[in-house]
């Protein structure tokens, strides 16, 4: 599931930040990590930090590959994907600006949209800061999972389960009765629909709990559901979240529906997007 990560990056993405996101002690079980930058003006530069990057990782004992290739960012990157067959792709997402409203940069925002492998998305800021917790205990520490109970968030789960199991996580299920499809002729089965799908959440919270997962909770809220994962991901104390790219009713030749968009534009934290299996 984590057997090889492909690392998108930049004179930023390079930094020691984004690569604190990999816990102490791999117990992911990642076998090889692979540096991806693609040739620009500062090459010789880029190569220095990319060579240190990989130093970096080898002494913590992963074993690292670098892969420079040339033409358009996302498109050698993808290829990057294919030819090194990446268990899931790690890009950082820039803003260097006041305003937090669009903080994916346009290479990682194309990749999410094109891929149809996992992507670790990091924030990082003009500094090279991220908004994660700083170290490679804190990544995994409180992990947000939103789910829509659809078949995309089930293979989510899935990834959930492994990096819960590996690192001890806490875990919030999170639930939001979507206020499009329940207002206003359902409104009056709302409750029906909290109970069974809090009890939805509490069989995945046992699940998670008895094969290796720290303390888990559940919550269910009622609204927009870009809006309540965002306002919930803002408001507490996660370090990320794992999140299924389409909900139920996707269309199959979008990679990313509206709800996973709006996480990946505005969200304040790391994301890990799990696509349909195609």
């Amino acid at each position: 599931m984590f057997k090889r990560l492909l690392i998108a990056t930049d004179t930023d993405a390079a930094s020691p930040r984004i690569l604190e996101c990999l816990p102490e002690g791999n117990p992911l079980g990642v076998e090889e990590i692979v540096l991806v930058h693609v040739a620009g003006p500062d090459a010789a530069g880029a190569a220095d930090r990319i060579a240190a990057a990989r130093r970096g990782l080898e002494a913590r004992g992963f074993c690292v590959k670098v892969d420079l290739p040339a033409g358009v960012p996302t498109r050698a990157i993808l290829e990057a994907a294919d030819r090194h067959d990446a268990s899931v792709i790690v890009v950082g997402s820039h803003h260097r600006g006041t305003l937090r409203g669009a903080l994916v940069g346009s290479t990682s925002y194309s990749v999410l949209h094109e891929t149809d492998r996992p992507v670790l998305l990091v924030r990082l800021w003009g500094d090279g800061a991220c908004d994660a917790p700083a170290g490679p205990a804190q990544c995994l520490r409180h992990i947000l999972f939103p789910t829509d109970f659809s078949e995309t968030a089930e293979r989510a789960f899935l990834y959930l389960e492994a990096l819960a199991r590996a690192a001890g996580s806490e875990v919030t299920l999170y639930h939001v009765h979507d206020r499009a499809r329940i207002d206003p002729y359902l409104r009056d089965r709302l409750p029906e629909f909290d109970r069974v799908d809090r009890e939805r959440l509490e069989r995945l919270k046992a699940h998670l709990e008895a094969n290796g997962a720290g303390p888990c909770h559940v919550e269910v809220s009622y609204g927009v559901p870009a809006q309540r994962i965002l306002h919930l991901a803002r408001n507490k104390d996660f370090s990320l979240v794992v999140m299924g790219t389409q909900g139920r009713g996707f269309l199959p030749e979008v990679y990313m529906g509206s709800t996973a968009n709006a996480v990946a534009r505005h969200g304040p934290l790391p994301v890990l997007f799990v696509p349909k299996r195609r």
